[in-house]
């Protein structure tokens, strides 16, 4: 089997964070926010009166250590730690620079000398870089990720991409070109697994 180079994003592919999100603004906020709201920009389902608001109170939430130390998935400790025997992988993360403290716990815990490195791409930040730039300069040959957006444009580069999870977020009537839908971590290890 060859050995591949493999980017792994963090949030809602290692770890489950967009329940946690909800789960913290609406018992904060009186709100009955769902998954299928998440990347919403309608303030009214947010209970802000702008987008800056509800992304603030969000914010907010990732400084806690709540979400700092929420542990990953099971399956995602178990594929990915035998994952590790075989290929080189590093994590893509959309995270901002201010979580890498946090981030870089969580991998030492649950992921010793698993990650080659970790690129943070401050996604929401001022400073965001593109998953495609940061797959291209590692070489990867394939990138896990659960958001359609990112999965389309390392696609375009030429890089195989595993969109993961059925999230409300990632779905479409049509895959782009080199992206495959697996469902979990079972259905990646079925594919990279000896």
């Amino acid at each position: 089997m060859k050995k591949r180079i493999i980017a792994i994003d963090c949030d809602d592919v290692i770890v489950a964070t967009a329940p946690a999100i909800l789960d913290f603004y609406n018992r904060t906020y009186d709100t009955t926010l769902q998954l299928k709201n998440l990347y919403s920009q309608d303030v009214t389902l947010w209970g802000a009166d702008d987008e800056q608001t509800a992304i603030d109170r969000v914010d907010e939430f990732l400084h806690t250590d709540e979400y700092q130390q929420l542990a990953p998935f099971q399956e995602a400790i178990d594929v990915i730690n035998k994952l590790g025997q075989h290929h080189e992988l590093h994590m893509v993360t959309g995270r901002g620079d201010f979580l890498a403290k946090a981030t870089e716990d969580m991998l030492n815990e649950y992921f010793p000398g698993i990650f080659q490195s970790v690129e943070y791409t401050n996604f929401f930040g001022k400073e965001s870089r593109s998953k495609a730039d940061v797959c291209t300069n590692l070489g990867a040959d394939l990138l896990i990720d659960d958001h359609l957006h990112h999965a389309t444009i390392v696609a375009e580069c030429g890089t195989e991409v595993y969109l993961f999870g059925n999230y409300p977020w990632n779905q479409t009537d049509k895959l782009p070109p080199h992206v495959t839908r697996v469902a979990d971590w079972q259905a990646v290890g079925e594919r990279l697994l000896p």
